[in-house]
């Protein structure tokens, strides 16, 4: 890479962890490495080549990059110091001073259907690769590589869509091309781009560094209300319910007996399904802040069974303790009437404060497209839909946070994305039927976006206090989360924290420059 390159391997420089020097190429896991936080800004050269097209989303992608890894992205007209990342057929002896992209990327019809994949082994990891390998380098186009990941340009030619009018999981580029979805792939792109970028050879996964001093991996900390109790008759309709539920579906016997017993608990005058305040207290006790997501309207018969005036105090009382309460949009709010803006102004005026977020009900949503159109419309600052219904994972390859892409505009929207990795409902479902155990399950998600960089990722369990959407034993893996959070050096938070400690990082990489969290 010549004597013009920013970084060179062995600097002395302090990583968020505290290594130095050698100490940051010691492999925690595998051939991840800790690599530092970068000297300089950055800046991106395309060759003359490249279509404006391509350019728009070969940028975004670049700049999702250079968020995740504390990069200042430079404007190509800035004489500024800087690492170079050139994109291009073939680069001149002036655009190599830094790394070469090759430009494999092609602009596809959504008709063509969802991609095939060649793999590749890197860094003691087996990479699909939709545009292959470069004739020349062998190196892969990293950034078109993300782009697909990140766009959500997989899902693109899928026609086929469930009863709720999802996208079937047997219809994903995971079940097509038989890769896992446990694996974060856009991240491990950008772990190897990261290295060719800092070190030239020598195959490693560079980690992200994290924002947060002291803190090496953030997760998001969720809980979409879905059931709360309003009254007894209410709730002894969904213990009466899950009776049936636990022969039918989840085949448990736990479950059956903790819904008995809740049933002769509120028949003794317990308010079965209040558990926020228990919630709350646990919270403060363990030490982590969540966000909960909740209805604002009964529009359809799927949707929860309160009004928003009955959840009032309780929203008040998580706030007051520090957690965050968003929206959680209605059955119908964006596959129905749009009622998307008009729940989030609902919950506006009962909060008095902006809603900052939301996640879809039943992650229901048929296009990408209709979705994100709604959360702008809604002028939301983050979504946290994307994740699996039946599956634990990363849906967009994705171990960290990214505003989506908007082809319409050829731009990146302007409110970020907050992957939903794991769910209460879909690990059960999961470890049912693959006869796997559920921790595993979770901890292997959560481990592979440890290795992969500081995190910005959701978890989800509905009411964890309380087995009245899984089992105990479900909600149990929620608690062995969160006790082993010291152990990583991680911290569990509410959306609203997430978004102060990272936002930082994308607006210096030219991304999310309209959101402001005060207003």
């Amino acid at each position: 890479m010549g004597e013009e390159r920013v970084f060179v391997a062995g600097e002395a420089e302090i990583s968020d962890d505290g290594l130095a020097g050698g100490e940051r190429g010691e492999a925690r896991r595998g051939m991840s490495v800790n690599c530092g936080k970068p000297a300089a800004p950055i800046r991106l050269d395309f060759g003359t080549e490249v279509s404006a097209t391509v350019q728009a989303r070969i940028g975004y992608a670049f700049r999702v990059f250079a968020a995740v890894y504390g990069y200042r992205v430079l404007e190509g007209d800035s004489d500024e110091a800087a690492a170079v990342v050139f994109y291009g057929k073939s680069a001149t002896s002036a655009e190599s001073r830094g790394l070469t992209v090759p430009a494999l990327y092609t602009v596809a019809s959504p008709a063509a259907g969802p991609p095939h994949f060649t793999k590749r082994r890197y860094g003691g990891e087996e990479i699909p690769l939709v545009f292959g390998n470069d004739a020349k380098n062998g190196n892969p186009d990293w950034l078109g590589e993300i782009f697909q990941w990140l766009s959500s340009s997989h899902e693109t030619g899928i026609v086929e869509r469930d009863d709720v009018r999802r996208i079937p999981s047997l219809k994903t580029v995971f079940a097509r091309n038989g890769i896992s979805p446990r694996k974060p792939f856009a991240s491990l792109l950008m772990g190897w781009m990261e290295n060719a970028l800092r070190n030239g050879d020598g195959e490693a996964i560079c980690r992200a560094p994290s924002p947060l001093a002291g803190v090496q991996h953030m997760v998001v900390c969720s809980h979409d209300i879905d059931f709360y109790y309003t009254n007894r008759i209410s709730a002894l309709a969904r213990l009466i319910k899950n009776l049936g539920i636990s022969f039918r579906l989840y085949r448990s016997e736990s479950f059956f007996r903790s819904n008995a017993t809740m049933i002769l608990e509120l028949l003794g005058g317990k308010r079965v399904g209040d558990y926020v305040p228990d919630l709350l207290a646990a919270m403060g006790k363990q030490d982590f802040r969540l966000t909960l997501f909740v209805v604002t309207r009964r529009g359809h018969r799927r949707d929860p069974n309160y009004e928003l005036t009955q959840m009032a105090a309780r929203l008040r009382e998580a706030e007051k303790n520090g957690c965050s309460v968003e929206l959680h949009g209605s059955y119908t709010s964006v596959l129905g009437d749009g009622s998307l803006k008009h729940e989030a102004e609902q919950l506006r005026t009962a909060l008095a404060r902006k809603t900052l977020g939301g996640r879809q009900h039943w992650l229901r949503f048929d296009s990408h497209e209709k979705l994100f159109a709604g959360v702008r419309e809604a002028e939301l600052v983050f979504d946290s839909t994307l994740g699996f219904p039946e599956a634990a994972g990363f849906r967009n390859g994705a171990a960290f946070g990214f505003p989506p892409y908007n082809f319409r505009e050829e731009k990146a929207h302007d409110f970020l994305e907050i992957p939903l990795v794991v769910m209460d409902g879909s690990l059960e479902g999961e470890s049912r039927m693959e006869k796997e155990n559920a921790q595993d399950i979770a901890d292997e998600v959560l481990m592979e976006s440890r290795e992969a960089g500081w995190g910005g990722v959701s978890v989800l369990w509905h009411n964890p206090i309380e087995a009245l959407a899984v089992p105990k034993e479900i909600n149990r893996v929620f608690w062995n989360c969160i006790e082993r959070r010291e152990e990583f050096k991680e911290r569990w938070m509410s959306a609203r924290e997430f978004l102060g400690h990272s936002l930082g990082r994308y607006q210096d990489a030219g991304l999310l420059q309209g959101v402001r969290l005060d207003a």
